[in-house]
């Protein structure tokens, strides 16, 4: 059956360029893209055949013809972009590696505002940060950015971009429906009020019923609702200045199951399911003015203020203020192209965690980070070879001052050839989560010596104490590419990079403690008493290690990007992206840090890959097929209820997988579109992802198809 299904999927893609009809497609010149303006790489609008740095743009319409409906999906477009769903509305998002539940490498903006979240600097992506419909174009770079970025931009930047408001003019309606109880609605309206203003009002709601659990055990439970609620204004206000005005909110609900609650009530310690519920809500403020002055000095000032909550039941409440300063300023003078800015990050929250499960070390933090930078691109022969540089300084409030720098060589030997050179180095700061808070990590069974050759099996609890001494991580490395556009038809990438990362997080045992006298000398009642565990007369026969998080791991990663697109007919078109890459952890002396350095090793696919065919049957049927494979991995059990003699953590294998999405559209004039879309259609039941932090059930990805009507009015 999953040959079958290929097989058709392979012949439709190649059919499509046995036909001739149809209109060219839209928006699809090669010739353009090359020249398409992006602003993330050096925070200055720049073709992308002038950018020094591996770099992929989604478009408004690659994002509409992928049939997608959430951002994460999306994403998966770009080489060196790794996506894996965990679940309904949780994804593990990273580029170039260490990807998990709460990745921490990559910096994620929207119209150049960090979404990332300071408890765990990542992002949340159950919460939707904006509606789809309302992209204009995302940027992707891969790689460090962090002397333009800061904090998080390690190991790539994923830039937002969202539509100007004279575009969104009038109203849109699209409305979503179909199997796994999936249903989606959006509706926007807006205005151009004059020559100069414009605004628009848009809002999406999403809804999904559980998935599966991929055992196949019990149902799932992770049924997810959003909604959010996106306003823009934008006013030219002539004399090269404008400003523009947004207000966001939005709203997430889903549940999970997680694997165990640790009961310590009884005799021993048993275990049960838990199904928390998470609830998230995000409220932002956001304007931008910039200006020229009439000494060609271009500038701009961004200022946000954001208010967000998580609420875990029975695990933890967070609520959080954020304010963002952030100021730039560009001059071009004779062959030098000076940017220079400061930006500062004040973030406060209240926490309440419930102990013992999770317990935070002080309810309240007022987290803050100044960032001063400045970059020059030098035109060393003029449309021929530019050398950049840039340094970057982060004075933060418990990781102290960090330095990020970066040099890069472009040369573009002919307007179709462009080859870089790329070094940066970029360290990313200790997180609040990561410093302040101790959880347990996970349960297991070992086998433990009670008399000479005497053993029972005992439960063994993992917990993870807070050590406000965490530091920053860092990274640096170099990175080769070069893009070529062939024709006006063909073009295309590839870029190879080496990383160097040192201070990586790892975990490290600080003790054991036993809540029996059958422990001896381990036995700790007032450690015990903290759990609740009963210590007297036989106690609980319960073995605790106590872990930290520490930098204690370094290691390589190496890989190579690839990215071709080719308008194969005027009414044809393939996009290809594929990525390989390797981890290496250094060997450690130290077992507990050497365990961690193989563990990350084991959850890093060396393979992904992506194709992409967008087909115009005629002036008003569209076809698109998408492709999508990925390398396996492994990921250690954060529950193992088998005894263990070795020792050794226990893992999951996550097989590679072979998938494909279609979607036929249908438009009846310009304002009315009607289209059909399945998702995930072979491999019919596959797991994408085994939760690395919080012991979330394994949930099943499975074929969905949707009915989508889009009428703009």
């Amino acid at each position: 059956m999953k040959r079958t299904a290929l097989s058709i999927a392979l012949l439709a893609i190649f059919s499509a360029g046995s036909h001739a009809a149809g209109d060219a497609l839209d928006d699809l010149s090669l010739e353009d893209l090359v020249k398409t303006e992006i602003t993330s790489v050096s925070r200055k609008s720049q073709s992308l055949s002038d950018v020094p740095a591996a770099a992929f743009v989604i478009t408004a319409e690659d994002i509409r013809r992928s049939g997608a409906q959430v951002l994460p999906d999306v994403l998966r477009m770009a080489p060196g972009i790794e996506v894996a769903q965990i679940d309904n509305g949780r994804y593990a998002v990273t580029a170039r590696g260490f990807n998990g539940r709460f990745a921490t490498k990559l910096q994620v903006l929207v119209d150049g505002r960090s979404i990332y979240h300071p408890l765990f600097a990542g992002v949340l992506w159950e919460l939707d940060p904006i509606p789809l419909e309302d992209i204009e174009r995302i940027e992707i770079i891969r790689g460090a950015g962090g002397v333009m970025w800061g904090a998080n931009a390690v190991n790539g930047v994923i830039n937002i971009i969202s539509k100007h408001t004279r575009s969104q003019a009038g109203g849109a309606i699209t409305v979503s429906g179909g199997s796994k109880g999936t249903g989606n609605i959006y509706a926007r309206i807006g205005q151009t009020s004059s020559d100069s203003t414009s605004w628009k009002l848009s809002v999406q709601g999403r809804h999904i019923e559980p998935s599966p659990l991929f055992d196949k055990s019990r149902d799932g439970i992770d049924r997810l609702n959003n909604a959010v609620v996106d306003f823009r204004l934008d006013h030219d206000i002539g004399s090269g200045r404008d400003l523009s005005i947004w207000a966001n909110a939005s709203r997430s609900r889903v549940s999970e199951l997680w694997n165990t609650k640790a009961d310590f009530s009884g005799p021993a310690l048993s275990l049960s399911y838990y199904t928390p519920t998470q609830e998230l809500h995000s409220e932002s403020l956001v304007t931008r003015y910039r200006w020229l002055s009439d000494a060609g000095i271009e500038s701009s000032v961004h200022a946000s203020l954001n208010h967000s909550g998580v609420d875990i039941t029975e695990f933890i409440n967070q609520t959080r203020t954020t304010v963002d300063l952030d100021y730039q300023s560009r001059y071009a003078f004779q062959r030098h192209d000076i940017l220079w800015g400061l930006n500062h990050r004040s973030s406060k929250d209240e926490i309440d965690a419930v102990e013992p499960y999770i317990a935070i070390a002080g309810s309240s933090y007022t987290q803050r980070n100044t960032g001063m930078f400045v970059h020059d691109d030098w035109t060393l022969i003029p449309e021929r070879l530019k050398l950049g540089a840039g340094v970057r300084a982060d004075i933060t409030s418990r990781n102290g001052t960090n330095y990020s720098t970066n040099a890069t060589l472009l040369w573009t030997p002919t307007r179709t050839d462009s080859a870089w050179l790329k070094y940066a180095r970029s360290p990313r700061t200790s997180s609040r989560g990561e410093r302040d808070i101790s959880i347990l990590g996970g349960v297991s069974v070992v086998p433990y010596e009670v008399a000479p050759s005497t053993y029972v099996n005992l439960p063994a609890i993992t917990y993870v104490n807070a050590n406000s001494k965490v530091g920053p991580e860092n990274a640096q490395g170099v990175e080769l590419g070069y893009r070529k556009q062939f024709s006006n038809a063909f073009s295309a990438d590839v870029s190879a990079y080496s990383y160097r990362y040192t201070n990586l997080r790892s975990g490290n045992r600080t003790g054991m403690f036993g809540c029996s006298p059958l422990f001896g000398a381990l036995f700790d009642a007032a450690k015990c008493g903290y759990f609740g565990l009963n210590v007297s007369g036989a106690g609980t026969a319960a073995l605790f290690i106590e872990n930290e998080t520490t930098n204690g791991m370094s290691g390589w990663t190496n890989g190579i990007e690839l990215s071709a697109d080719w308008l194969v007919t005027p009414t044809w078109r393939l996009q290809l992206s594929y990525s390989w890459s390797r981890l290496n952890i250094d060997r450690s002396t130290n077992t507990t840090i050497d365990t961690s350095g193989q563990i990350t090793e084991r959850s890093a696919p060396r393979h992904y890959g992506s194709l992409r065919s967008q087909w115009n049957i005629t002036p008003s049927q569209q076809f698109d097929i998408w492709l999508r494979a990925s390398g396996g991995f492994d990921r250690v059990n954060l529950i193992d209820t088998v005894p263990n003699t070795t020792g050794q953590p226990t893992f999951t294998h996550v097989p590679g997988y072979l998938t494909a999405d279609i979607r036929y559209a249908y438009r009846v004039n310009k304002d009315l579109e009607f289209a059909l879309t399945g998702r995930n259609l072979i491999n019919s039941h596959r797991l994408e992802y085994v939760s690395d932090f919080l012991p979330t059930a394994a949930t099943a990805i499975t074929p969905t198809w949707l009915i989508s009507t889009r009428w703009s009015f």
